[in-house]
């Protein structure tokens, strides 16, 4: 990955952390903390699929982020009801299809999370 596509994935994941952050009122889905918050991904964020994905990602405070790598249940379960379980499974399916975003992509993306911030 070239240093300039790095820089926009970076400042794609930092936008679009603080677009979701405020789209939840900086509160944690999972315990309600306002301490730390973080943007959490139901599905991994490896995935580019679903990197940038607003069904795929909430607001959690550090420790729920941290755990749950360890114990998805909570977050799982919070997206599920959230989105139902016939959207929960398009994400799950998108998570799994692999797709490249082009630079032109990324900025898009980017653009679009500003201007919702």
């Amino acid at each position: 990955m070239s240093s300039d596509r790095k820089k926009l994935v970076a400042k794609l994941d930092k936008v679009f952390s603080e677009y979701i952050r405020k789209r939840d009122g900086n509160r944690c889905v999972t315990c309600g903390s306002l301490e730390r918050p973080t943007c959490g991904h139901v599905f991994s964020r490896s995935s580019y699929s679903t990197r940038w994905d607003e069904q795929n990602a909430w607001c959690q405070c550090w420790g729920c982020n941290y755990k749950h790598e360890f114990d998805p249940y909570p977050l799982t379960e919070y997206a599920r009801k959230t989105l139902g379980q016939e959207l929960y499974d398009e994400v799950h399916l998108r998570y799994n299809t692999p797709h490249k975003f082009k630079d032109f992509e990324i900025q898009e993306m980017i653009d679009k999370f500003k201007s919702m911030i």
